[in-house]
């Protein structure tokens, strides 16, 4: 409709919105959803819009300058209108709502305690299973160490259930003390638990009468003489000792809970996430966000998107100020962790002191942030020197090829956003047409593929770069014109190689120069385009690893004894498949790293 119809056709259908829950969307001249927003009331939340004094913060005034239509969509509960708000937001990509884009999951500890045997696995997602969840732990690394440590002192079960019910005798773990060999009922379910308990207390810095448990059973394996079990509950003692000396609680009272805090300049809020649990800091994370919403409004979208990402839900998050229905967000949190959550301002003591933390977090990320964008822009503006292009290209697409020896071609496509990685917008191919090895034949299938998709697989990007020197580049281009698509900027970048000891230079091959532009190693332009070429190059080797798994992991090396992901995946690089396995010889399979001649024999009775 006319703009200057708006003002008389809004507030007339203003006034026919329902007032009960749900979401509603603004719409601009062509039709496309500028932004999607929930109430608790639909009517009374419109009506602000479009009343004379209007919404104060500068997101509504530039949102209201666009829209020209509404429509809304009822729900019966303001937890459902959540629910479908973060859903629409996902599917629309709205400019002016607020997009989280978590791309790092930190590990969690995930513990089934309904088991008689429970044992400890690295997970990155949250079910809903029942299972205890302890978590999130900043460091991948220092956690995996930190659990091998732990088996060290409680020789807790590796092993997945299938292999627990059918083993018959004790596994290698079991011989050099990593494992009491419940298998085998050669530890009670009682005494196990007692060990998990003293474990689960090590990772949570938390005591739980386990101190004192500790002491009184080394006590008394001194006093029957068992001075082996005595020696070894000793060590468990003066390891958890250490583990609780070296945390200093932040909250006395031992509570979990999630801080946030935001801080805003040019565009971009930072949000920074304080994580505390048993009283302790386990983590911090930083999101930069490119938005011009309110404090507020970050902390609502936040809050209404992250944890649905199965995320551990504290029972209390800490907030500078309440976002808009917050108490629709509170239902929606308790909902996902089943018991009450709280959102709330602290106003003094130590919580008011952890939001305090949080807000210097996330204004020294957002320093660190401006200084990076910077250097960015900078690099993306030599890009456009060199590549020809009017402006500094905001989206970078990077795409190559990967497979086996000719076999299982794939595709990997990744995305830089004014030269940082978005990849959650990264995308992978099957090669279906193209032959194995023939890299030309691909790369103009995905190259057609990704483009007669259009938006369906995000924005069109400013600039594309193919992995590989002028053939591939043409084949792209020339898969663009076959199917009557429309010219898009398009460079390749040939690989350095090292032969004779001598390393060559990475090549730019523009379309319409003969010679390739050979950049200084240290050119900043060169570096954003080997990050792009690069990142598709990861992307595509996880997809492809990821597809030759399936068929390699069809459970034919499960339950082996000495077998584990490790030598798994040791095997799957070695001969690709089951069926290469099979067909491998002896020789060949004792050579593998880890494997020997006495464990190959074992996987050749097994596999056949």
């Amino acid at each position: 409709m006319p703009p200057d119809d708006r003002t008389d056709t809004l507030p007339a259908r203003a006034q026919r919105v329902p007032t009960g829950p749900g979401i509603y969307r603004w719409f601009d001249a062509d039709g496309r959803v500028l932004y999607v927003g929930k109430a608790a009331n639909l009517r009374s939340r419109v009506r602000s819009y479009l009343s004379k004094r209007g919404d104060g913060r500068p997101l509504v005034q530039l949102l209201m300058r666009r829209a020209v239509d509404i429509d809304t969509i009822s729900t019966n509960t303001p937890e459902e209108a959540l629910l479908l708000e973060n859903t629409l937001i996902k599917q629309e990509k709205p400019p002016y709502n607020l997009r989280l884009k978590d791309d790092k999951s930190y590990l969690l500890v995930r513990v089934d305690k309904t088991h008689a045997y429970p044992r400890m696995r690295l997970v990155r997602r949250v079910k809903k299973d029942g299972a205890l969840y302890l978590g999130p732990f900043a460091s991948a690394k220092g956690l995996r160490r930190t659990v091998r440590f732990l088996r060290t002192l409680y020789p807790l079960r590796t092993c997945s259930d299938r292999e627990l019910a059918e083993r018959t005798k004790p596994c290698l773990y079991h011989q050099i003390g990593r494992c009491c060999a419940p298998c085998v009922d050669l530890v009670t379910p009682e005494a196990y638990r007692q060990m998990l308990e003293g474990a689960l207390a090590m990772l949570r810095g938390r005591d739980d009468g386990m101190l004192k448990q500790l002491d009184r059973d080394m006590q008394a394996a001194s006093a029957d003489r068992e001075y082996e079990m005595a020696a070894i509950l000793r060590d468990r003692l003066q390891a958890l000792e250490g583990a609780l000396a070296q945390q200093e609680a932040v909250s006395p009272d031992g509570k979990d809970r999630d801080v946030l805090a935001v801080a805003a300049a040019g565009g971009v809020a930072m949000l920074a996430v304080v994580y505390v649990r048993d009283g302790h800091i386990v983590a911090t994370r930083a999101w930069p966000q490119r938005t011009a919403l309110g404090r507020a409004d970050v902390v609502h979208a936040f809050l209404s998107q992250f944890y649905l990402r199965g995320k551990v839900v504290p029972p209390e998050v800490l907030v500078e100020e309440l976002p808009p229905d917050v108490e629709g967000i509170q239902d929606l949190l308790s909902a996902l962790r089943e018991t009450k959550v709280t959102v709330r301002v602290p106003q003094r003591g130590s919580s008011r002191e952890l939001i305090a933390m949080a807000r210097t977090n996330a204004e020294v990320a957002l320093s660190e942030h401006s200084v990076h964008a910077r250097r960015a822009q900078e690099a993306l503006r030599q890009v456009a020197e060199h590549v020809g292009l009017d402006a500094p290209p905001d989206r970078i697409e990077g795409f190559d090829l990967s497979h086996l020896a000719g076999t299982d071609p794939v595709a990997g496509m990744s995305v830089l956003i004014g030269g940082v990685a978005d990849t959650s917008s990264y995308r992978h191919f099957a090669v279906k047409a193209a032959a194995g090895g023939d890299d030309y034949g691909g790369m103009a299938e995905v190259i057609g593929r990704r483009f007669q998709a259009g938006l369906k697989l995000g924005d069109l990007p400013d600039l594309v770069l193919i992995d590989g020197g002028r053939g591939q580049l043409e084949a792209a281009r020339q898969a663009l014109r076959e199917r009557g698509l429309p010219e898009l900027p398009m460079v390749g970048l040939a690989k350095a190689r090292v032969q004779h000891g001598v390393r060559s230079e990475e090549r730019l091959i523009l379309p319409d120069r003969p010679a390739a532009l050979i950049l200084p190693e240290d050119d900043p332009a060169l570096r954003i385009l080997v990050k792009a070429r690069d990142e598709a190059h990861r992307f595509a080797g996880r997809y492809q690893r990821k597809r030759r798994a399936v068929s390699f992991g069809d459970g034919a090396l499960d339950g082996i004894p000495g077998v584990g992901p490790a030598r798994k995946r040791r095997l799957l690089k070695a001969f690709g498949s089951v069926s290469g396995l099979k067909e491998a010889a002896f020789e060949d399979l004792a050579a593998v790293p880890g494997i020997g001649e006495p464990l190959a024999r074992l996987i050749r009775e097994r596999i056949g």
